[in-house]
């Protein structure tokens, strides 16, 4: 991975098995990669209740810093893009408590129900230190939320995207005119 440029892993179970992430997250700090451990959110559907809280998220983290694995960041994954952005906020904001101050925390998420901006939203004022974006035409729906999107919706904010939304609007062009 090094030798092409790839210099983070992010390593998550599904399931949220810590054992399932113990030896690959050995095998990527011995490589000299920097070690992102994943734990995986959700929200359930409408009438299941289970171990999807921030709570059991904080006793997951909990679990993982008294864990012998070595890591370098934590990323909270929502791979079905339906975390209430509540839930969001206040599993962020317990983590920032648990982990060192200049830890690394990440949060990605698709925009599959459409709430993937305001999770964002929550997740910064939480204290997340990273979000994952996505360019159009391949932003959105089941892809993570639209850079230009976040960028508007981070206006009249304490918080901004450092980029020139000018330059994005072009490669976008590009990219729609070789589609």
């Amino acid at each position: 991975f090094k030798k092409h440029g790839i210099t983070t892993i992010r390593n998550f179970d599904a399931l949220n098995d810590l054992r399932n992430l113990n030896y690959s997250g050995e095998c990527i700090a011995a490589a000299g990669l920097h070690h992102q451990i994943v734990i995986t959110i959700m929200d359930l559907p409408p009438g299941c209740e289970g171990a999807h809280t921030p709570e059991d998220y904080s006793k997951m983290l909990k679990d993982i810093l008294d864990s012998d694995i070595p890591f370098h960041s934590v990323c909270f994954k929502d791979s079905s893009g339906t975390v209430h952005p509540r839930k969001v906020y206040e599993t962020i904001q317990a983590a920032r408590k648990m982990v060192p101050e200049d830890m690394i925390l990440h949060l990605h998420t698709h925009d599959t129900a459409g709430i993937g901006i305001s999770q964002y939203l929550a997740a910064i004022e939480a204290g997340i230190t990273r979000i994952d974006l996505a360019m159009s035409p391949v932003s959105g729906g089941t892809a993570q939320p639209d850079i230009l999107s976040m960028w508007h919706a981070m206006k009249g904010t304490d918080y901004t995207l450092d980029i020139d939304p000018l330059k994005y609007i072009k490669v976008e062009e590009v990219l729609r005119s070789h589609g």
